[in-house]
């Protein structure tokens, strides 16, 4: 995910440790989210069914959630309609004051088990104006130009306590989803889901959504969008009317650059194609687990297509295993240089190098405020939230580690680790591995220099040339 911030690193960056823990929650396992947006009145109306299961060891009798400060909670029932008792109240996050969310604590008319399921159906309404007091890109909102809900303005019921390394956890849940969100004629709904179909009654359009698996998070944007497909391709893309030309060109750069990175890695298991669609500058872009892209606009004014390039470039990487995950090398490290990859195929090899020396200085400066950037290893990155230099450092740690075991190599050691790891997550030892059984090579040194120790750094702030880095393994 490649926006101006992470939701999640900025978390991160003000996590203090608590007695509370989202281990200690239960968890929603399915959305069933029924949306009516008014944006001419700037607010929407949500009935939210939630399947919730306790995945701890002990019985829980109270379930918190989070919604946007402006959010009012109306009622609160189970699956046969009896009400179910609750409290509502705006609350600060611990961390950061400035951030008010809306806890809602619902009380379980008896004690949800330990492996136990349950529904519970959350009616609640309002308007949005997003967090950017807070987190500058969350700008989210409900009117007639753009209405957009997502997790990061907690749009929908989240289970959290208002502390940000238990909602740092609950982002980590997957689950799966089915929306129905009504609009007025003349809009239309996107979402990072798969469209079953539209319906129309009177001066409304009903579009129904589920998702394509499991996921992490869900988005809904609203908007006079225009519509563009390639159905050779199944690609999508949900533009504003003002940006239709530029839509064009995204769609025919993502067809390019889906042949580009099948021809070198192989193409994507269970591929159900993809679908971009358009955000406002600023607003941050993203991509979902299921294919969806939401994209800042610059890449549909043709200032910044090879974004589309990195997020496209994330369905051809694995999941890391959890004490890994935070280093954002198995993630951002790869689609960073996978896009790398894209610019020189298509731009030619000088505006590659360009962009490499780019990103290496980039890491310098981070390296400036903050000297952790040098001294700790990729491999622990993860420890001192430092995944930010995946995003320049260890793209280069895969630009030293290309040049070294050449294409062929290069691209037997991708299409080894993805099916390999398709079903299973990863670590830098079993990349490693992976790496010199696909080269027959040893490649300690390197790994020794570029993942597990930091020596790397000197290298890179010497502005050594890749070829000579090489010759050094």
């Amino acid at each position: 995910m490649k926006t101006v911030f992470c939701l999640l690193l900025l978390c991160a960056s003000f996590i203090t440790l608590g007695n509370e823990r989202a281990s200690e929650l239960p968890s929603v396992t399915h959305y069933s989210l029924r949306l009516h947006f008014f944006p001419s009145e700037q607010r929407f109306d949500a009935e939210a069914r939630l399947t919730i299961a306790n995945h701890t060891q002990q019985p829980i009798s109270e379930v918190p959630f989070l919604l946007y400060r402006l959010l009012d909670v109306q009622s609160v029932t189970d699956e046969s309609d009896s009400t179910i008792r609750f409290s509502q109240s705006v609350q600060k996050f611990k961390e950061v004051p400035t951030w008010q969310v809306n806890v809602v604590r619902v009380e379980m008319p008896k004690p949800l088990l330990p492996t136990n399921s349950t529904t519970v159906v959350v009616k609640y309404g309002g308007s949005i104006y997003g967090y950017s007091e807070v987190i500058p890109y969350v700008r989210d909102r409900i009117n007639e130009q753009y209405s957009l809900l997502r997790p990061d303005a907690l749009a929908y019921p989240i289970v959290s306590h208002p502390s940000f390394p238990v909602l740092l956890e609950s982002y980590q849940s997957k689950f799966t989803f089915d929306i129905q969100a009504t609009v007025p004629s003349g809009f239309v709904a996107a979402c990072s889901g798969e469209l079953l179909g539209r319906a129309s009654e009177r001066d409304f359009v009903t579009f129904t959504f589920e998702s394509k698996g499991p996921v992490q998070r869900m988005i809904i944007a609203v908007a006079k969008f225009k519509v563009l497909t390639d159905d050779e391709q199944n690609l999508t893309v949900y533009c504003l009317p003002e940006d239709e030309q530029g839509a064009v060109n995204v769609l025919k750069e993502m067809k390019k650059v889906v042949e580009f990175y099948s021809s070198l890695f192989g193409q994507v298991r269970s591929y159900k194609g993809y679908t971009v669609v358009e955000i406002p500058e600023g607003w941050g872009s993203q991509a979902e687990g299921d294919y969806t892209i939401f994209q800042a606009a610059s890449a549909f004014k043709g200032t910044n297509i090879s974004e589309v390039y990195h997020e496209i470039a994330h369905s051809w990487t694995v999941q890391a295993k959890p004490a890994v995950h935070r280093c954002r090398w198995f993630d951002e490290a790869f689609a960073m240089y996978f896009e790398a990859l894209a610019i020189r195929e298509f731009r030619g090899d000088s505006v590659f190098q360009k962009h490499m020396e780019g990103l290496r200085d980039r890491w310098l400066q981070r390296t400036a405020s903050d000297k952790r950037n040098f001294d700790v290893p990729i491999g622990e990155y993860g420890k001192f939230e430092l995944g930010q230099s995946s995003y320049t450092k260890g793209a280069w740690s895969l630009f030293v580690l290309h040049q070294l075991v050449g294409d062929d190599g290069f691209k037997q050691i991708i299409r080894s680790l993805l099916s390999e790891f398709a079903d299973k997550p990863a670590d830098f030892k079993d990349f490693q591995s992976v790496a010199e059984r696909a080269t027959k090579r040893n490649l300690k040194k390197f790994f020794d220099e570029w993942i597990y120790g930091a020596q790397s750094s000197q290298l890179l702030a010497d502005k050594i040339s890749v070829n000579e880095l090489v010759k050094r393994y």
